[in-house]
This record gives C-alpha cells, sequence and structure tokens, in this order.
C-alpha cells in the first residue's frame, strides 16, 4: 500500500490549526430500552420525553423502543459529547422505573420479531409514513435486523477551507461543485482505509444466538445462548449485520456527484421482483411505500454517506441536486458499551484527524470492481480483523502494515493540527498505534475478554447496562440544562400537536401525492 498526498505534503500548521477551528460534528446515536431482565421494552415511547415526531434531539429509529439521541453540529467538538451525554442523562430520568439503556450496537436475547414494536408517531400523514417506511423495511429485511443500533458521526469542513483549496487548483468548478467532489473524494478514501476504523473503534466481536436463530454463522459457541468470532471486530458491520441481497447489486459510486445521483435515482425508481412479491398492501393494509429497491433515500446501507440538510421540505436527492454535498455521515461506529455514552473524546478526536487525512489523500475513482474488493476486505476485517499477521489480499500486505501505513500519515498531519500548548490530536493518534501493536487494547478484545468471563453476551451486557443507567440517573443535570431539556419536550408536544390539527388530507390521498413526490429529480444531476 502507497499512500500519496500532496495536499498533507504542503499543509503547513497555520492552516491545520486554522482548519480545526472550523471542523463541525454532530453525533447520532441509538440505544434499546430493555427491562430489568434484558428483553426490549414493550411500552410506548415515554411521554416525558416528548413526541418522537417533532423532537429534534430525542426520537425513534426503527423500532419504538429505540431511542435515537441527536446533537447539533458544533465546531467545538467537547460540546457535541456533553450534549449527548446531557440527552442520555434526561432519558434516564424520565424513562420508566425498571427499564435501562442497551448501550451496545448488537441486541438482546429475542424470543421472536413479535416482541419487536415498529416506532409509531402520530394519527397525522406524516406520522403514519414515518410508520409505513419502517413497516416497509420489516417486510424486507426482518425486525431483527433493524434492531442493531449504531453511531453516526457527521463531519463537515469550513468553507474557508474550501475556498482556499479551490484557490490553489485551476478547475474550473464553483465553490459548491468543488466542495462536493471535495467531500466524494473523502468517501472514496473511507471507502479505501475505512476498515481500520473497524479495528480501532469495533465493539461488537459478540452476539446473542437468538439473533442468528441458533445457527452458528461460523461463529463459535459459547455456552448455549452466545455467539462470537474469536478475532471479530464488528459483527455489527460484517455480512451479519445490516446486509441486503438487493443493496448488494446496486450500482451506486462516489466517483462525480452525477453518477451517485445518477445512481441512487435509478434505485428509487426501479421496481424489484421480490418487492414487488411483498406488495404494496393486503386487506387494506399498507406493507410499504412502493416495490422499488430503495423506498427512501435513507434506506441506503453503506458505511458512509454525502448529506445535505434540505430546504422548506426538498427531499434528500433534491437538496443534494440543487445545493451539493454539506457534510459527511460515517456510518460504521459501533456503541462500545463499555463508554457510558458510547463514543468518548480521545476517538472524536481521532476520528477528526482520520477524516481530515482522507480528504487530503489522493483519491482516484473507484471500478465497481473494485468496489466489491473493498467491500470484501471491509467484510474481512469485521470478522477477522485481530487475527495475528492478517493478510489483506486487496492491499497486498499485512493488516498491523497497512494500519502502520495509514497511522503514520495521521500522526504527521495531527502534529500539524496540534496547537502550540497542547498535543491532543498526536495523543490520539498514537494511543491508536498502541492498539495496532498490542491487540488487546482494541475495544472488541476488551469487550470479548469480558463477555468471556460472564458467561454470555446477555450477562455481560445485562450487568453493563443497569450499572451505566443507574450512573446516568444518579447525575443531576445542571438546572439550565434541565430547564432546555424540558422546553424541547413542550415545544416537541406543541409541534406534533399542531400537525395532528392541520391534517386535511385523507392518508391514501396523501400517500399517492408522496409517491408522485418521492420520484427522484430528473436532469444532468
Amino acid at each position: 500500500m502507497s499512500l500519496k498526498s500532496h495536499l498533507l505534503d504542503t499543509l503547513d500548521q497555520a492552516c491545520a490549526q486554522k482548519l480545526v477551528e472550523g471542523l463541525r460534528v454532530g453525533i447520532e446515536k441509538e440505544a434499546l430500552r430493555v427491562t430489568a431482565n434484558g428483553r426490549i421494552s414493550p411500552l410506548l415511547h415515554p411521554e416525558k420525553l416528548g413526541r418522537a415526531l417533532t423532537h429534534r434531539s430525542i426520537t425513534t429509529d426503527f423500532a419504538e423502543a429505540q431511542l435515537e439521541f441527536i446533537t447539533g453540529a458544533n465546531t467545538d467538538t467537547s460540546a457535541s459529547l456533553t450534549e449527548l451525554r446531557d440527552l442520555h442523562i434526561f432519558a434516564a430520568k424520565n424513562i420508566p422505573e425498571g427499564e435501562i439503556f442497551w448501550n451496545a450496537s448488537m441486541p438482546p436475547a429475542l424470543a421472536g420479531e413479535d416482541e419487536i414494536q415498529i416506532a409509531t408517531y402520530g394519527s397525522c400523514n406524516a406520522a403514519r409514513l414515518k410508520t409505513l417506511y419502517r413497516q416497509g423495511l420489516a417486510y424486507r429485511y426482518g425486525k431483527t435486523m433493524q434492531t442493531i443500533s449504531g453511531i453516526h458521526y457527521n463531519f463537515s469542513f469550513p468553507d474557508e477551507y474550501w475556498q482556499a483549496m479551490r484557490a490553489q487548483n485551476v478547475e474550473d468548478l464553483s465553490l459548491q461543485e468543488y466542495r462536493s467532489e471535495g467531500y466524494l473524494s473523502l468517501l472514496r478514501n473511507l471507502q479505501r482505509h475505512g476498515w481500520l476504523l473497524l479495528y480501532l473503534f469495533g465493539a461488537s466481536p459478540a452476539l446473542d444466538a437468538s439473533y442468528t436463530r441458533g445457527a452458528p454463522q461460523g461463529l463459535e459457541q459459547l455456552g448455549a445462548a452466545t455467539l462470537y468470532g474469536p478475532y471479530a471486530t464488528s459483527l455489527r458491520m460484517s455480512d451479519l449485520g445490516y446486509s441486503s441481497v438487493v443493496q448488494g447489486k446496486l450500482d451506486i459510486h462516489f466517483n462525480s456527484m452525477h453518477d451517485y445521483l445518477f445512481g441512487l435515482r435509478a434505485a428509487l425508481e426501479t421496481s424489484e421482483q421480490v418487492y414487488e412479491e411483498i406488495g404494496l398492501g393486503e386487506d387494506g393494509a399498507h406493507k410499504q411505500i412502493n416495490t422499488h429497491q430503495l423506498q427512501l433515500e435513507n434506506e441506503l446501507y453503506g458505511s458512509v454517506r454525502p448529506k445535505r440538510v434540505g430546504r422548506n421540505g426538498e427531499r434528500p436527492i433534491r437538496a443534494l441536486c440543487n445545493h451539493g454535498v454539506e457534510y459527511i455521515e460515517l456510518r460504521s461506529l459501533d456503541v462500545n458499551p463499555l463508554i457510558p455514552v458510547g463514543i468518548d473524546a480521545e476517538q472524536v478526536t481521532f476520528l477528526n484527524v482520520f477524516l481530515t487525512l482522507m480528504v487530503l489523500l489522493d483519491s482516484p475513482a473507484i471500478s465497481a470492481e473494485q468496489q466489491a474488493v473493498l467491500q470484501d476486505q471491509l467484510r474481512l476485517v469485521a470478522r477477522e480483523g485481530r487475527r495475528p499477521n492478517l493478510q489483506m489480499p486487496a492491499l497486498e500486505t499485512s493488516l498491523s502494515n497497512a494500519a502502520g501505513e495509514l497511522l503514520e500519515a495521521a500522526l504527521t498531519l495531527a502534529e500539524k493540527m496540534d496547537g502550540a500548548e497542547t498535543a491532543h490530536f498526536s495523543r490520539a493518534v498514537l494511543a491508536q498505534m498502541k492498539k495496532v501493536e498490542e491487540p488487546e487494547r482494541t475495544p472488541s478484545a476488551q469487550v470479548l475478554e469480558r463477555v468471556l468471563i460472564a458467561g454470555s453476551w446477555q450477562a455481560f451486557m445485562q450487568d453493563m447496562a443497569a450499572a451505566q443507567t443507574a450512573n446516568l440517573r444518579a447525575v443531576t443535570l445542571p438546572s439550565e440544562v434541565e430547564t432546555q431539556m424540558q422546553a424541547l419536550v413542550s415545544e416537541s408536544v406543541a409541534a406534533h400537536a399542531q400537525l395532528e390539527s392541520d391534517e386535511e388530507l385523507e392518508f391514501e390521498q396523501y400517500l399517492a401525492g408522496q409517491r408522485y413526490y418521492q420520484r427522484a429529480p430528473e436532469g444532468p444531476c
């Protein structure tokens, strides 16, 4: 493996530190509510947390019991972590007594899919559409897969960076075009090198046997109820996690905005036979929004996505088409059960170095064949990443050698990003280097060790989750934070009531309109 980067070579310390000041980070983290005996909660989303449809910071993901915490995008990354912790504390105090947060990516023991209740959002049309979308996911992939939780890391550079870089290049591109192409370059490099994040931060080496209905799936067995990979880093990101035969054949690439939007548009408009067989509805009950390869843009699985906040209700593909890429969403991060909110400052600091490196490294186009090889490489590291002397066929070297080269480049960048009075970027990179030298330092190794001691995945996580939730409940939020949290609840309730009262169309009419509106934009973009 040979890393090349004229941008990194020419980046001086003053520019690097200026860049650091403008980095923006937002975090989305999912967590199941479970009962004291470790089963998914059968209760509705707690009223004390507000309305999931309209709360900007605490909502639900696929399941009614699957909370999602969403921070704002902050240039002070410690502010995002503080906000995430405050949201956890507030929620812990306001979920039903006896419930705890399942602070892990892989779910607890499951008696069957009937105990997984799809999230509901109310009776207005927007609420019913969100539930219908999830109903479609259940028919397409099963409910069990959707109970996997993760962390999404939203990351962006300041416009000043893109303006400065554009001034150094001769391409005749607008700032919007140059920024979008820069983010796509970053995403291509994440496809190449993102396996390193699974090794360093993967934290799902084991799962409850009920997840695979007891089938070993190439894993070893611990007792009657736990399956694990001795060298696994992230089963969540393996073929056992988010996977889809249909999505595996989609022709979606990050080589240009045209390529990406063209492929995404095709998936949003192409009807799929297996989904046609499911049908749109039966006996008056809806099953899915449509029979297309993707019902909506958010159904596209993958470790990374280009993103843009829509204006005035724009759908995601139209917003990207009109305004370009605004930030990237890194989706390959496991929830670390050993950290109360699943992610910590050292990881965030390293991620900011690594993602900055990804935009500075040279990033040629990736063919469909190369993309398939890179996906296989990611799954290899997910299943076998800690295997001694693991060879990476696509890189023609070992994982440790490839990781070392990437981390050396990251350290060079980190030293430029560090200020005169601090070296926290460098320290974060050096901490990751130790994980390559000593695999037992990785979260996946530490989690697996605790699982083996506890005797099962369920026993380990149940004790961990109960202790973490109790600790969160014991914390007193500052009065101004508590007031702000309560205000968000009240705002969500008022906004939800307004949506319910404004309803005019019957759902059938609304759905027909949505199916028309959801057609992807035509044109070159």
